[in-house]
């Protein structure tokens, strides 16, 4: 019994501390050796880019980059059942600060997203996302088993479809659309009944004949005011007029999807060579240093550099998928978990726009795309990774110690 005292006396000692820099030394290398070179890639074609218009943006990321990898060790450091801890207020929080956007937002490209406090501006939105998955952490941890019951179930999409309603009337359809996956991913590892999850599937087909109703009789050119609530926006059903028929308007609403399939496929196999994209040059590729940056990458690298990227962020999605597996308690793997989802769905959904698989909804590629807020909340989300890696790590290492002086107490084996 003094034995087992001892453990947890010492496993508490270490990891319950608010802020301990010992987990450092617990780091996931692999993880951060992906991030690294996503980072690389990032800079490479964005210097591209940059070199199309302003050097400003290539110079900007690198301080992205380095204030969000000193945010991410920091967040290493931090016990992250604190943190989850306060998600019910950050909650709370996160819905004042989407309120706050839709009655004192600043407007840009038709959305209000932005949040103005004088000295700083940022997007609530964007923080939207982590913040949903430590609250998401909270809660299904909270709950526990009780997840198995379907009015459970359908309560945490009430919750998280609170903030994506609000995200949705600024508008901003694909970060609302981001909640989701994050949603579905956390629910899947805390446990719920997968026939809830294929119930839940079931209605999002039904989902596609609302859409369709949206866009029953739609003229892009001639604009609508909404018939309900929940009516997209002109320029959004345009985004989806243009994924279904992007020829129909070549030089309009179709432009941004013909010219990034046109820009991807002119790459080839090894491509045109590093700055050396016509595309963008010319200034026939839109966006080309935020959403559509994967398209510069295929054009510039070819097949060849568009697998190998897509290769890395597989290797970086299979190693948070293995921080999941591997934490020594269930808000942990929550946490992983909805990071995971929440970058895998931007990556995805990013490439297929840019292939022409997906209508236009403004997502941008994690570690490449150019963009304060979207970078600072890639990085937390891999300190998140980052903090629940050591914190499981240094767990088992404390344990393991304990449990080593427990048997090499002489008589220790004794009846």
């Amino acid at each position: 019994m003094a034995g087992t005292g001892s453990l947890q006396v010492q496993y508490q000692d270490i990891t319950v501390r608010l802020i301990n820099p010992k987990r450092l030394k617990y780091l996931d290398w692999a993880l951060l050796l992906a991030v690294a070179a996503l980072a690389c890639v990032g800079w490479v074609v964005l210097y591209s880019a940059s070199k199309s218009s302003s050097l400003e943006y290539f110079q900007r990321q690198i301080f992205y980059f380095a204030a969000g990898l000193g945010l991410a060790l920091f967040l290493a450091c931090l016990d992250q059942r604190f943190l989850v801890s306060l998600a019910p207020v950050g909650y709370v929080l996160l819905i004042i600060a989407l309120l706050g956007v839709l009655f004192f937002g600043s407007e840009a490209k038709g959305s209000e997203r932005w949040l103005s406090l004088g000295f700083i501006r940022f997007q609530p939105s964007e923080f939207a996302k982590l913040g949903m998955v430590y609250f998401l952490a909270w809660y299904l941890n909270k709950l526990g088993p009780r997840i198995q019951k379907w009015y459970w179930f359908l309560f945490t999409f009430v919750l998280a479809g609170i903030p994506m309603v609000l995200i949705l009337k600024q508008p901003n359809l694909g970060t609302a659309a981001c909640l989701g996956p994050i949603t579905v991913g956390m629910l899947f590892v805390a446990g719920c009944r997968v026939r809830h999850l294929l119930a839940l599937a079931l209605i999002g087909l039904a989902g596609l004949g609302f859409l369709a109703w949206e866009m029953a009789g739609f003229d892009p050119n001639v604009e609508q005011e909404p018939r309900t609530f929940f009516d997209l926006k002109h320029y959004q059903k345009k985004r989806i007029y243009a994924f279904l028929h992007p020829e129909a308007d070549p030089q309009g609403s179709g432009w941004h999807t013909l010219q990034s399939v046109v820009t991807v496929g002119s790459g080839r196999l090894t491509g045109k060579g590093w700055m050396q994209g016509t595309q963008t040059r010319l200034n026939y590729l839109p966006e080309y240093h935020t959403d559509f940056i994967f398209s510069l990458l295929a054009e510039e690298f070819g097949f060849v550099g568009a697998v190998i990227t897509l290769a890395l962020y597989l290797a970086f999605l299979q190693l948070g998928l293995r921080v999941a597996r591997d934490s020594v308690d269930m808000s942990g793997a929550l946490l992983a978990a909805g990071v995971v989802a929440m970058l895998g769905f931007h990556i995805f959904t990013n490439i297929g726009i840019t292939l022409g698989l997906l209508p236009v909804t403004g997502l941008p590629l994690p570690f490449l795309s150019y963009g304060g807020s979207f970078y600072m909340t890639t990085m937390a989300g891999v300190g998140v990774l980052l903090g629940v890696s050591a914190w499981s790590r240094l767990a088992r290492a404390t344990m393991a110690v304990a449990l080593t002086g427990i048997v090499a107490r002489p008589g220790n084996g004794k009846p």
